[in-house]
């Protein structure tokens, strides 16, 4: 078991070009490994970010490519890879949204497909119809144990449904993935005291990469950047601003667990 190690979150403005996407996200994953970073992970729509009609029309591109990149990226670079979310059949005319874990010998070790899907109207011109496109997994994240800890990961929306990173935390999360494309405006709102509060809620890291920027042509799609690592008392221990890049931060398992100790609210449960 390795206590204490560099992670990094990757911050991108992905639009619907794959092939320029994972282009990008590899000088930037390259680079956080360079300077340490033994987990990296990618955020919510990293490889494609358009329109429905692209999507479907190029879904079979995304999904291959995708996995491929993943998985040579994480062997090459000798690192456990988290792919934030990207379109998978479902098999039903729809997709899913899904996130998977690679490994540092490119084996993929964990799969979620979005549970929460977003609809909303949040004031910034766009409409957001997820469900639309896409179908939710209906299914709780794994706990995978790994040799940097027990890691999970949900996606996005999913942070507002605290019942979910509860049933985590009861199954030992340590280290837990939030890859997001928030809004600006829920962004401003509530991205950093959503991250700060699932992590002390169950006294485990949150490891949160975002996109950041205007996505399409027209300016119409924008989302908030400050992709974020938090600890496990709540500190922000990196922020990456709105400019795509990497931040990077030191995970240390053993404060985690005397954390924990000190303070043992995950065995004060009643309900």
């Amino acid at each position: 078991m390795i206590m204490k190690y560099k992670a990094a979150v990757v911050q991108v403005t992905s639009t619907a070009r794959v092939i320029n996407n994972l282009t990008l996200c590899r000088q930037f994953v390259e680079r956080a490994a360079e300077a340490g970073a033994k987990v990296i992970a990618l955020p919510e729509n990293f490889s494609f970010m358009g329109s429905e009609e692209e999507k479907k029309q190029l879904l079979g591109q995304i999904e291959n490519e995708t996995f491929s990149f993943l998985r040579e990226t994480a062997k090459d670079c000798g690192i456990y890879l988290l792919g934030g979310g990207f379109p998978t059949t479902a098999g039903n005319g729809k997709v899913f949204n899904t996130a998977v874990i690679f490994d540092s010998q490119g084996k993929e070790i964990f799969r979620y497909h979005k549970a929460h899907l977003f609809n909303a109207i949040v004031g910034d011109g766009f409409s957001y119809s997820e469900s639309r496109g896409t179908e939710s997994g209906g299914v709780l994240p794994q706990v995978v144990p790994t040799e940097l800890g027990k890691l999970s990961s949900a996606i996005c929306y999913d942070i507002r449904f605290p019942e979910l990173f509860r049933s985590l935390s009861k199954d030992g999360v340590e280290i837990c993935f939030l890859p997001a494309a928030f809004t600006v405006p829920t962004g401003v709102a509530h991205w950093e005291v959503l991250l700060r509060a699932r992590a002390i809620e169950n006294l485990m890291y949150v490891i949160a990469p975002g996109q950041t920027g205007i996505h399409d042509p027209h300016g119409k799609r924008k989302t908030y950047g400050h992709s974020m690592i938090v600890s496990p008392w709540g500190e922000v221990l990196a922020d990456a601003g709105t400019n795509p890049g990497y931040a990077i931060a030191e995970i240390n398992l053993e404060e985690l667990l005397e954390k924990r100790k000190s303070l043992p609210s995950l065995e004060h449960r009643l309900f």
